[in-house]
């Protein structure tokens, strides 16, 4: 073997051997350990060398990694031809691609990066073999763009011996030490893992599962990529199912997943490459996918079924991390709106405090309505009561919970954050509105607590404290804080303000109208602007937001279009577009000016907001409805890039409904128009005008899912609209 070293030897040190597409940029590779002899189931770790001999004409795009386990921006060219050992994994299946990168520029100093061969080529018998590698990240600069170029690396010759027990067996138990030692970092972990991943051997199998299912919090990937790609599928699946029932072993979504489409893919031949010319090729392979998910649906199903009945022989942080796994459990129809029916309360509420900060965060946002049992008020209490709070909105989140589950267990603690609200890394942890929950109109007992706060220039709570004068103060302090107010002379942020304006309304009216006629509110005052509203006082104030449309400021006069167009009525929507045509006017000769570009002056970048805000405005607001010739006038009458956007606004008679849910909130959409409530949808779709089809597509829980259901049905029946698709989708 030693000759084949010194040939090895001299490729590597040697002038590359061939004519690169670009004769300014070079990639060379070598073996990073600097050998070229490697076990069967060895990493095979390659350094990658770019450079540039001609300066400030190439860069290179430095991302290592992607979300999907695979970045393929290089390709490993093996002769003989090893396997792919993700290709089965990969042809199956969605996958989040995507991840942070960024461009470099290339010079003389070479930028090296290190893959290993392993993770796109196995080489699973011994033999000599030769490597080459093509890469993409390398793009050339030009006046317009930057163009990509493919570059080619030299070539490597390498061999690769057969792997006998002994040494598995060391490879093994050195990489097992070093996961089970307390002193060893994250890093020598990880590599550790990458080793039990490509050995590929019976014992590397069992290990890379018994990991899977004790990971913690840390990315399970090393363990789904090596079981994936082993040579053993029988045995994967085989230790997988041997292994659920394990006390330590916690079954989480990975775990799952993984077992469910390696067992699939031993009873199916792989599907074909898809057929991109043949049509008819194309409907028969898209229908064996169909019929392999369908499959795979049924057999999650039962493995999440034989969860539920393991989670009592689990024990500690497998306990929280099972549990957790049933709670995310994707709804499956409105017969599985509990998937955790069976599970004690109290087991489910103690597992609930085994969780991260960002497990249990998760988990009260999307998965509440399976959480609510009076069993989670003690867990809730212990979470909203923890002194330090890594999660900046865990603690306001734990404490509406809580406050939704049981007022009473919920007050003494909102009483408790008024007196002394915790501040950390200067972020309020605890949301004005949320303390805002009790029923109570005022609470005097903290008026001169606050207003003796809100005295203190230096305050570190003035913003939460003009927020718990407006909502729970009494006339009492009303001369300290007018005082307060007027000695800043207007400069006060937007959430301060908002609690001030609120407290006047309540306690002096005309003072406060007075005030927003001097100082209209903006968007952000949704407190001041909700109590105007309710007072039945807009007429009095949207003359002066009105009339703000035309400030010198660009970004107030934009203020004000959003505001009309979350408030405003008939009479703002004729004061919007004459501004659309004033503006119009004004640019039309300098429309060319409207789109972004390095450079760009900033009287037409304070433009380019300005109209983004007015367009959106008038196109979006929920008061009224524009028709498609309305639109097709918006369209004429904007600039610049913003006419893209408008040109997408057009429809006809079907209207796509779309409604989703982030915890409790509604999320819906009509074209360009979007509702965050219930009412605010049936306001928005009574405009649309009798015999419109309307395409429903609402995902979210059962509960959820039944309840928007039921209410656009109501709609449609009372406006004569037909319902397109009038089955939910869960």
């Amino acid at each position: 073997m030693k000759p084949l070293r010194l040939i090895f030897a001299a490729l590597v040190f040697a002038p590359p051997l061939f004519a690169q597409n670009e004769s300014g940029v070079s990639l060379t590779i070598r073996f990073a350990d600097g050998t070229s002899r490697f076990h069967v189931g060895e990493i095979i770790p390659i350094e990658l060398s770019f450079k540039a001999s001609i300066p400030g004409t190439y860069d290179m795009e430095m991302r290592n990694y992607d979300r999907s386990g695979r970045l393929n921006i290089e390709a490993f060219h093996v002769t003989p031809p090893g396997r792919d050992p993700l290709e089965r994994y990969y042809s199956t299946g969605a996958f989040m691609g995507g991840g942070l990168g960024g461009a470099r520029e290339l010079s003389s100093d070479p930028q090296v990066m290190r893959e290993d061969l392993n993770e796109w080529v196995a080489v699973d018998k011994p033999g000599h073999y030769s490597l080459y590698v093509t890469s993409g990240r390398v793009a050339r600069r030009t006046a317009s763009k930057a163009e990509p170029i493919e570059l080619r690396s030299n070539d490597l010759e390498f061999d690769v011996v057969a792997a006998d027990a002994a040494w598995q067996q060391q490879t093994l138990s050195s990489a097992i030490a070093t996961l089970n030692m307390g002193s060893s970092t994250e890093a020598e972990k990880a590599a550790a893992l990458r080793v039990l991943r490509f050995l590929d051997t019976p014992a590397s199998v069992h290990e890379l599962v018994f990991r899977l299912g004790t990971r913690g919090d840390r990315s399970g990937w090393n363990e789904i990529a090596g079981l994936a790609a082993s040579r053993y599928q029988k045995l994967v699946v085989q230790e997988l199912e041997q292994q659920m029932s394990g006390p330590d072993i916690a079954l989480t979504n990975d775990y799952l997943y993984i077992l469910g489409k390696q067992k699939l893919q031993l009873d199916h031949d792989p599907l074909p490459p898809y057929p991109q010319k043949d049509a008819e090729q194309q409907k028969i392979w898209s229908e064996r996918m169909q019929a392999w998910e369908k499959e795979l649906k049924a057999l999650q199903d039962s493995l999440y079924e034989k969860t539920a009945m393991l989670v009592a022989s689990k024990r500690g942080e497998a306990t929280a991390q099972t549990v957790q796994t049933l709670l995310l459990r994707p709804s499956n129809g409105h017969s599985d709106a509990k998937p955790l029916a069976g599970l004690p309360p109290g087991e489910v509420a103690a597992a609930f405090l085994n969780l991260t900060q960002d497990q249990q965060w998760n988990l009260l946002m999307s998965f509440w309505e399976r959480l609510k049992d009076p069993a989670m008020s003690v867990p809730l209490e212990k979470v909203a009561r923890q002194p330090n709070m890594s999660h900046q909105m865990l603690r306001d989140l734990a404490l509406r919970r809580l406050y939704d589950l049981d007022p009473s267990e919920a007050t003494p603690i909102i009483l408790e954050e008024i007196q002394h609200p915790h501040l950390e890394n200067g972020i309020f942890t605890v949301k004005g509105e949320t303390l805002g929950l009790l029923p109570n109109e005022t609470l005097p007992q903290f008026d001169q607590m606050l207003a003796a706060r809100i005295e203190e220039k230096n305050s570190r709570t003035r913003s939460l404290d003009a927020q718990l004068i407006g909502r729970y103060s009494t006339k009492e302090i009303l001369p300290k804080v007018k005082s307060v107010f007027e000695s800043a002379g207007g400069g006060w942020d937007c959430v301060s303000e908002d609690g001030f304006v609120v407290y006047f309304l309540r306690v002096d009216v005309n003072y406060g109208v007075k005030r927003l006629e001097k100082k209209p509110p903006t968007g952000c005052m949704t407190n001041a602007l909700r109590a105007i509203t309710k007072m039945q006082l807009w007429t009095e104030v949207e003359p002066a937001i009105i009339a703000r449309l035309n400030d010198a400021d660009l970004n107030w006069a934009r203020q004000a279009a959003e505001t009309l167009a979350k408030y405003g009525s008939k009479q703002a929507e004729k004061a919007l577009w004459d501004r659309l045509r004033k503006f119009h006017e004004q640019w039309s000769g300098r429309g060319n000016e409207l789109s972004m570009r390095p450079g760009l002056r900033s009287d037409a970048n304070e433009a380019i907001g300005f109209q983004f805000g007015l367009v959106e405005a008038i196109g979006k607001a929920p008061a009224w409805l524009l028709t498609d010739d309305e639109i097709t006038e918006l369209e004429n009458m904007t600039l610049g890039q913003e006419r893209d956007n408008v040109k997408q606004w057009h429809w006809k008679s079907t209207v796509n409904v779309n409604v989703s849910f982030a915890g409790d909130q509604i999320i819906s959409s009509m074209n360009q128009y979007t509702a965050t409530d219930v009412s605010s949808l049936k306001a928005k779709l009574a405009q649309y005008p009798s015999g419109t089809k309307l395409w429903l597509n609402i995902f979210g829980s059962p509960e959820h899912v039944a309840s928007v259901h039921a209410t656009i049905t109501d709609i449609a029946a009372e406006h004569g609209f037909e319902l397109a698709q009038p089955e939910p989708v869960n």
